[in-house]
């Protein structure tokens, strides 16, 4: 995964929201076969245009282009995937049992649900430690 990509869906941004913030703050009209393009390492955007990308992230244009200057930052975010399993356990082990009085019947499916959710999450966060591999692969 090439690190536009990366950086657009740590952002929490779609593909067509990021288009029209991207357009429209740097005065561009990329299309979205265009950013698909890039973000799939098939087209590498003109310079003037990387540098706008690299201040949209806030990230230098050695770190879009995969450059090792911002190697630190790279090993701080796989260190932190590591850890979301760890994270995850805990809240799991945090809900309350569903079987404590006073709950009602609704409280009680939520809470089974959720932990549901947490297991679920947990496995795919355990995948991703034993695989080594990005989160966005799954």
């Amino acid at each position: 995964m090439t690190r536009f990509r990366a950086l657009r869906l740590k952002s929490g941004l779609s593909q067509t929201e990021f288009r029209r913030q991207y357009n429209e703050r740097y005065n561009r009209s990329y299309t979205a076969a265009a950013i698909s393009q890039i973000e799939h390492g098939k087209r590498m955007p003109e310079l003037g245009a990387l540098r706008d990308f690299a201040d949209f992230y806030g990230v230098s244009v050695d770190y879009l282009l995969g450059q090792k200057g911002d190697e630190q930052d790279e090993q701080a975010e796989e260190a932190a995937g590591r850890q979301i399993s760890a994270k995850l356990k805990n809240l799991v082990e945090q809900l309350p049992k569903e079987n404590q009085a006073g709950m009602d019947d609704e409280v009680k499916e939520n809470i089974g649900i959720l932990r549901n959710l947490l297991h679920q999450s947990l496995i795919l966060a355990r995948r991703v430690e034993r695989d080594e591999k990005s989160w966005f692969r799954y």
